[in-house]
């Protein structure tokens, strides 16, 4: 074979060769790739069986998740209804002026002032009950109906605590005058008098007609309980007289004016106390209480500290002290539903509106005067209208009103107003307004034995009564 002829098949040999072995490296290649791919498939394989039996097994993350949802819903629950725990008891004892009322009776509670009365049923809370007549009272936590009480609010509704004080719910139609918001006429919470009869008693400051006038003893409203906060020349009652939410001078002012005309807007109505008040208890004047009651021992002063004596020596600013102390909150088991303070003007004039609209022969008891020409006990002088007693006999009485005269006699402001009949002036009657300076003889005699006090109640959230204190 020629030379140049085996050199070239050597050649094609060795390139067949060559090319052999590139094959067999990628096929080589090629199996490992594979090999890999089927250990990494495996190892995948393996760890989705693992992650899926800690998810799915009991116990696992869906089972855990779970039980976390469940858990965290049952804790809002109970944390929703502490809160709303909590804020039953703030409404009973938080802010100063908590809320009471009961709309719906619990299963036991009287409904109606009749089954109240004949079961002597102490109220647990204050609860809303309804007269014989449909009107709804609200009768405040730890107080009953008292045994003499009428069954309608024409007769006089009288609740009573347990030292035996007695107060006198006076119905409210409106604070406003009876519009609302836009200005029109609203009738809601008339008050029916009696079958066929009803009628729309406004909270507020009045002047009444006097007695040789055409119509005597008609209500004229002079300042709407809405407008309590208002300090308008508008509201000034015989050029002196006015209820101001300020200090004036030394003048006593209501305690929380607001809160009560809150109250009355909210309850329909407040309490005034039965009677003049009497000594309780105490020592000093930052201590002193007074007693709704039948008094006793009226030939002596409150100064000899005679329990249940007329308070009868005392001057504006104690008599507001003295009341606003007879219901304190941390001493009185009443005092977690009911806040007292001397009466206001609204109180006393609305008080004089209600007794007339209740009876005809109430119209003009704005004018009425003592019937008594010497002193006696409170509630045994025949001044009784709707079981109040003596708000035109026996003495005058000290309120919260203000007055701008100044006696220049004497250069002194006469800052102090009171109000009522008096057995020692023939001429004062119910609705009358006169007005003394706060310290009589610098205290030393204090004030003429004519002057006492009256308490109203304001139901917290609030019932006001009548010093006569309010509830």
């Amino acid at each position: 074979m020629p030379k140049k002829l085996m050199k070239e098949k050597l050649n094609e040999e060795s390139e067949n060769l060559k090319l052999s072995r590139t094959k067999r490296e990628k096929i080589r290649e090629r199996g490992i790739t594979l090999i890999a791919l089927v250990v990494t498939i495996i190892i995948l394989l393996i760890l989705a069986g693992v992650t899926l039996n800690i998810a799915l097994s009991d116990g696992g993350l869906f089972e855990k998740a779970k039980g976390g949802s469940e858990k965290y819903k049952q804790a809002q629950t109970n944390e929703e209804g502490l809160i709303t725990d909590i804020e039953k008891e703030m409404d009973k004892y938080g802010s100063g002026n908590p809320s009471t009322v009961s709309p719906t009776p619990t299963e036991g509670t009287p409904t109606t002032i009749q089954d109240a009365k004949s079961k002597d049923y102490t109220f647990e809370n204050t609860t809303t009950v309804t007269d014989g007549n449909g009107n709804k009272v609200v009768i405040p936590g730890k107080f009953h109906i008292a045994s003499d009480s009428g069954i309608t609010v024409q007769e006089g509704i009288v609740i009573e605590d347990s030292d035996g004080n007695q107060f006198v719910w006076i119905p409210v139609s409106n604070v406003n005058g009876g519009t609302d918001q836009n200005g029109a006429n609203n009738e809601d919470n008339l008050i029916t008098v009696e079958e066929g009869k009803t009628v729309e008693i406004t909270l507020g400051r009045y002047t009444f007609a006097g007695s040789s006038e055409q119509t005597p003893g008609t209500p004229t409203l002079k300042q709407k309980g809405s407008d309590c906060g208002e300090d308008d020349a508008n509201f000034v009652i015989d050029e002196y007289y006015k209820e101001n939410t300020k200090v004036n001078g030394d003048n006593a002012k209501a305690k929380n004016l607001e809160a009560f005309v809150d109250s009355v807007n909210k309850n329909h109505g407040y309490y005034i106390a039965r009677y003049e008040a009497s000594f309780g208890s105490g020592s000093t004047e930052g201590d002193y209480k007074p007693l709704v009651q039948v008094s006793k021992s009226y030939d002596i002063s409150m100064m000899d500290e005679d329990s249940n004596a007329l308070w009868n020596f005392i001057t504006q600013p104690v008599a507001s002290k003295v009341s606003q102390n007879m219901y304190e909150l941390g001493e009185d088991d009443e005092a977690k539903y009911v806040e007292s303070d001397l009466v206001n003007s609204y109180a006393w004039d609305t008080a004089i509106v209600y007794i007339r609209e209740m009876k005809e022969d109430n119209k003009n008891y704005a004018n009425a005067t003592s019937p008594n020409s010497s002193l006696e006990n409170t509630g045994e002088t025949g001044d009784e209208k709707c079981h109040i007693f003596d708000m035109a006999g026996n003495l005058i009485e000290w309120t919260t009103e203000y007055s701008t005269y100044t006696n220049v006699n004497v250069g002194v402001n006469f800052s102090c107003v009171f109000r009522g009949g008096s057995f020692q002036y023939s001429n004062w009657f119910t609705a009358y307004r006169e007005d003394q300076k706060s310290t009589y003889e610098e205290r030393y005699h204090r004030v003429p034995s004519t002057y006492v006090f009256e308490v109203a109640l304001c139901v917290r959230r609030d019932v006001y009564k009548k010093n006569r204190n309010w509830l």
